[in-house]
């Protein structure tokens, strides 16, 4: 006998809630799409409604407290709203657990993308902060996944120094590799400390317990000082199982955005700031586009080629 058709089903049981309603009102209907012959189906017999849903509950709550660390601004934000506790479980579905762990959290942020569309009681204001904040998220998910998937290919990473050359205005300059930026209306630091009142696993217990409250958000919507927030994952513990990724990030005006479309491994520091200059730009506008070159550098942010 196998047991592959009974551990599929079990597994959909567990994580496919239409499928779960069907098995407790009649375990007939809920076996038709798997190639069971009776004796199999006779396994299931003993398995109660109830603790069945109770271990569904509970599975599906651990591995929201794992996915809560790649998204928590926007957890936190989607909790404010009354359906949104809701809407963030529904996605921790078949498709979701059947992508491979180190790509969970990214396969849930590309359905979470199209879903937080639905949460039709956002504000304007609500909806740029929610928007601006999980594309951020989203981007630190996806080199969170780049990162432990070379680690885990290759054995082992190493980032190298952070050396900054006298000359390094007149070198060419480009990203460093696992890393990811974004636009937000306030400053990532401050708002995670607002909205983020514990970390890591127990976030998403604290918001299942006490979602953030609606003046909370419109406090931060009060006080907007948009920055440009840069990340970088890097290795925190070295594991064979699972490498732990912790980012390091560093913030700077909005302004400084669209410079980032010039940083392409051929353009020197002076040299976007020579073209800066003949556009018209200040000296003291100059010089705070040096500082923040030289921030980028100093964090291993940017690299001097």
């Amino acid at each position: 006998m196998s047991f592959v058709e009974q551990e599929r089903m079990l597994f959909d049981l567990l994580f496919d809630e239409e499928l779960r309603e069907k098995f407790c009102k009649d375990s007939n209907v809920a076996f038709e799409n798997y190639d069971l012959d009776e004796n199999e189906k006779a396994d299931f017999s003993v398995v109660r409604a109830d603790a069945l849903i109770m271990d569904a509950k509970i599975r599906v709550n651990l591995i929201m407290s794992q996915i809560c660390r790649s998204y928590p601004l926007t957890f936190s934000i989607v909790s404010s709203k009354k359906e949104g506790l809701k809407l963030l479980k529904s996605l921790v579905g078949i498709k979701t657990m059947r992508t491979p762990y180190i790509d969970r959290s990214t396969e849930y942020g590309k359905q979470l993308s199209e879903e937080l569309l639905q949460l039709s009681s956002l504000s304007e204001k609500e909806t740029q902060l929610l928007t601006t904040v999980f594309q951020f998220e989203l981007g630190m998910a996806w080199t969170t996944s780049n990162l432990k998937r070379l680690v885990l290919k290759k054995g082992k990473y190493q980032f190298g120094e952070i050396d900054i050359l006298d000359d390094w205005a007149d070198r060419p300059v480009r990203l460093a590799e696992f890393v990811s930026a974004g636009v937000i209306p306030i400053s990532y630091k401050k708002i995670k400390k607002r909205l983020c009142l514990v970390d890591g696993n127990n976030l998403w217990r604290q918001l299942v317990s006490n979602p953030t409250s609606t003046s909370a958000i419109n406090s931060i919507l009060s006080n907007e000082d948009p920055r440009l927030v840069v990340s970088r994952a890097q290795i925190d513990h070295m594991s064979m199982c699972e490498p732990i990724v912790r980012h390091k990030t560093t913030e700077l005006s909005e302004g400084f955005a669209p410079l980032f479309q010039h940083i392409n491994g051929i353009n020197s520091i002076n040299t976007i700031l020579l073209q800066l200059k003949q556009a018209g730009a200040s000296d003291n506008i100059l010089n705070g586009v040096k500082r923040g070159f030289y921030q980028l550098l100093e964090t291993g942010m940017l690299l001097a080629c």
